[in-house]
């Protein structure tokens, strides 16, 4: 086991009463402090066919309680220079609150009230129910986000992980306020939820006001188990075209199944995916197809950990004549990472970029409660934070090399293109067969 890196105070945690946990770190930077409530269930437990309903249910529960409007909820949190955030994704749905840590006694009361006494008052759902149909239909103007969301149902399908956190304009036309009640009293849970608290509060203090605010808090019935393993994944590799007349340019997604947070492979694949194509303009996707080729201004990779197999996903942009090219250069590269492995150079620059900016991460009590939730969420243990840049110094070349071989599959890639048929499909034809898509 790498030596700690002993630069941070220590985490707490505890149970309550109700098997609710509570994590927190004292923070004696500034009189501040972060209050997050965390039900570890997000979009993936949305019912059948109305994606958005953890992320909606997360805004409405800050849209008034039984004992206040939303205009009073406002006053409240406001009045007291502090700020409530909300919002529902792939793993867990999140209600925040920060503000100074002498009002932490009334901030976590009124975090409370919030979540144990919603009062889904059903005119402010309609308003945000149309504003959130609206503001999807713009977004659906930008290829970009046409990419995006056409290809998570094409490598997931009606799985989990098929539809964007934030849902569709269909689907969130689908939705009712009784569909986010429903939500709320089956996720809900004590022993499936947390609170992380990060500031300049002393843990005794933290533990007390806890117990005493939510030890008592029923919740709800036994919540859906999470979701742990994600379905093969829908679309057989290969082409497939989203035509869009009007462009000069196409979008592009590729991608396979990734791994879960808790792979051990995690570090090492960070690691790689920098070189391959997460470093900007130093990883070898860049090099290649915007510096040698010039073929796009912009194109990254990603592995997207969540607590089941999230997706790797490289996305870029191009002019529509070159897509085909792109495309293969894109699995070339993919190739020589993964049969090649990666130089001492690239695997020091990742390392050094890693171990430099995560001090960044933790510079703020929010900061460090998005670590802490994400701790939780995943079960990493409370040292994580301490052991994580000797984690990552410790990645050599071998472990990085067998990584790569391990979790990068260029033959397997799905490649969605949004573009123009008319300049990209018969060049597109040629490395394969292009199966059209119907628009979305």
């Amino acid at each position: 086991m790498p030596a700690k890196d002993d630069f941070l105070t220590e985490i707490y945690s505890h149970g309550l009463a109700n098997q609710m946990r509570v994590v927190g770190m004292e923070y004696s930077r500034v009189p501040w402090v972060s209050l997050t409530f965390m039900a570890k269930r997000g979009s993936e437990a949305d019912p059948a066919g109305k994606g958005g309903a953890a992320d909606c249910l997360a805004e409405c529960l800050t849209l008034g309680t039984q004992k206040r409007d939303q205009l009073e909820l406002a006053l409240a949190t406001e009045g007291r220079g502090a700020m409530l955030r909300a919002h529902g994704t792939w793993d867990h749905t999140l209600i925040s609150l920060e503000g100074l840590a002498e009002d932490f006694p009334d901030l976590l009361a009124l975090l409370a009230e919030i979540v144990q006494d919603p009062g889904f008052p059903q005119e402010e759902f309609a308003f945000l129910q149309e504003r959130r149909q609206a503001e999807l239909i713009h977004l659906l103007d930008d290829p970009r986000e046409v990419a995006n969301r056409t290809f998570l149902p094409l490598l997931f399908g009606d799985a989990p992980y098929g539809h964007p956190p934030d849902g569709s304009p269909a689907s969130l036309a689908a939705l009712s306020l009784e569909d986010l009640q429903v939500f709320y009293q089956q996720q809900f849970s004590p022993p499936t939820s947390s609170l992380v608290v990060v500031g300049m509060v002393p843990e005794a203090q933290v533990v007390a006001a806890a117990e005493q605010l939510w030890g008592a808090w029923p919740g709800s019935a036994q919540p859906t188990p999470s979701l742990q393993q994600t379905a093969e994944v829908a679309a057989r590799p290969g082409i497939y075209l989203l035509d869009r007349p009007n462009l000069t340019q196409s979008e592009i997604r590729c991608g396979h199944l990734g791994v879960p947070r808790n792979n051990p492979d995690y570090f090492p694949l960070r690691l790689v995916n920098y070189i391959l194509g997460g470093g900007g303009f130093s990883s070898r996707l860049m090099m290649r197809i915007r510096a040698e080729k010039g073929l796009t201004y912009g194109i990254r990779s990603q592995f997207h950990f969540r607590r089941a197999p999230g997706p790797f996903i490289i996305s870029t942009f191009t002019p529509a004549e070159h897509t085909a090219t792109v495309l293969q250069e894109i699995k070339a590269v993919m190739a020589a990472v993964k049969g090649e492995g990666v130089a001492p150079a690239e695997l020091a620059d990742a390392q050094s970029y890693y171990v430099g900016s995560f001090p960044l991460s933790l510079e703020t009590p929010g900061g460090l409660a998005r670590q802490l939730t994400s701790i939780e969420l995943h079960d990493l243990g409370n040292d994580y934070l301490k052991l994580y840049r000797p984690r990552v110094l410790a990645v050599d070349q071998e472990v990085a090399q067998d990584a790569a071989q391990r979790h990068l599959h260029p033959e397997d890639l799905v490649m969605l293109v949004v573009g123009p048929a008319a300049k990209c499909a018969d060049e597109l034809e040629k490395i394969g067969p292009v199966q059209v898509l119907q628009d979305i």
